[in-house]
């Protein structure tokens, strides 16, 4: 079975219900979430799944950075547009009633959209599968009213897929130059890949990858008990020739860098395409970021029951092992499920392809990047500044 090969680009879809008054008195759920993050076929298996059968309503948008502005937007003015077809030089409905049931933000956001109260705290103890995730998917979503991890903190969030950081390479480069494929971030301070090297212009990913080369977590409190951790950086700053989050793919493709790292969604299908290109997940462990449903703060009280209920059902629904293949195989994330049952219960396709889904001994030693306080948050702004500088 090819990953994606029943994806298609989602616009904004309604299932059931969607012309004329037909289906008008029917419950709606509204989902707004990042575009390709979801194989249509799940909504309508979702609505046939409930009598009777709801609407479903699906915008999708191509960066987390622009949910999170209609997050400030709803909050600010308590309505939404509607969605849909959009009529010339008629200014699209607004009511409280078009802000979506459920958002999909990523975790790097996550503390943002607390801090600012554009989010509630989600209520799981009627999903029935919430139990079934790994403790680190209840950690990840437990945080304080600062967005920060508590363990005494209310569950803000409920993640449906996830990917890794990740090394990627090109084959023929490599091999021309008789240079061994990357295993661990340690790979990228050989000397061979001088000036050959593509990273991402984040200080947290790249000062992270540099800590956990030397045996530390990407969330060290205090970088200056690392005696090495400048002089490290440095190094890998020289191997470096292009820093970018957005285009880094570009030079590897073009062959002016020969390897990058990177995240394994924009890689997963790229490298299924291109023969020349690789990927691993570094042995010593790497970075965990994921995607997870939201709720939207809405001040009014335009939501009836049942619109909540659904809600949950859709949370719920999203956690099922089928359901969970289906994501895994059909979009570039994994779902949360997958590092708790046994391996046994999941399809060779998944199974088998260690970048949906790494050994778990990688797994048990990589992390999600969690809030600084602002004495390491300063600490590692004023790091990547001065490594910085020699690029500048």
């Amino acid at each position: 079975m090819q990953r994606r090969s029943f994806l298609i680009t989602l616009g904004s879809i309604a299932l059931g219900g969607l012309t004329g008054c037909q289906g008008q008195d029917r419950d709606i759920l509204r989902l707004l979430a990042l575009k390709n993050s979801l194989p249509p076929q799940l909504l309508k298996e979702f609505t046939k799944s409930i009598v009777p059968a709801p609407r479903v309503e699906l915008a999708p948008e191509g960066q987390f950075k622009e949910i999170l502005i209609q997050l400030q937007e709803w909050y600010k003015t308590g309505q939404a547009e509607a969605k849909g077809l959009k009529v010339p030089f008629v200014p699209p409905a607004k009511s409280p009633e078009y802000i979506p049931d459920l958002v999909s933000i990523s975790n790097a956001w996550l503390p943002k959209a607390i801090q600012e109260k554009l989010i509630q705290p989600i209520e799981v103890k009627n999903l029935t599968n919430w139990g079934k995730l790994e403790s680190r998917w209840h950690e990840l979503a437990q945080r304080d009213d600062r967005g920060n991890s508590s363990s005494t903190g209310k569950i803000w969030g409920v993640p449906y897929r996830w990917g890794t950081t990740v090394i990627i390479y090109r084959r023929d480069k490599l091999a021309a130059a008789k240079i061994p494929i990357p295993q661990d971030w340690a790979d990228l301070w050989n000397p061979q890949l001088h000036q050959r090297i593509s990273l991402l212009d984040r200080s947290r990913e790249v000062i992270g990858l540099t800590l956990k080369k030397l045996g530390h977590s990407y969330n060290h409190a205090d970088l200056s008990q690392i005696s090495n951790l400048k002089s490290e950086l440095e190094k890998l700053d020289r191997q470096v020739k292009f820093y970018s989050a957005e285009t880094y793919l570009q030079p590897l493709i073009l062959g002016d860098t020969w390897v990058a790292v990177g995240w394994s969604s924009d890689v997963i299908d790229l490298i299924k395409k291109n023969p020349n290109l690789g990927a691993i997940v570094p042995r010593s462990g790497t970075a965990i970021s994921a995607d997870l449903w939201v709720q939207p703060t809405v001040k009014s009280n335009h939501r009836r029951g049942e619109r909540s209920k659904l809600a949950q059902q859709w949370l719920d629904y999203c956690l099922q092992p089928k359901v969970s293949s289906q994501i895994s195989l059909f979009t570039s994330g994994t779902a949360p499920l997958f590092t708790s049952i046994n391996p046994s219960e999941i399809i060779s396709d998944i199974r088998q392809d260690s970048l949906i889904l790494p050994p778990k001994n990688i797994l048990d030693r990589s992390e999600f990047i969690y809030p600084l306080s602002s004495t390491s948050q300063s600490q590692f702004d004023r790091l990547w500044q001065e490594v910085h500088r020699l690029k500048s």
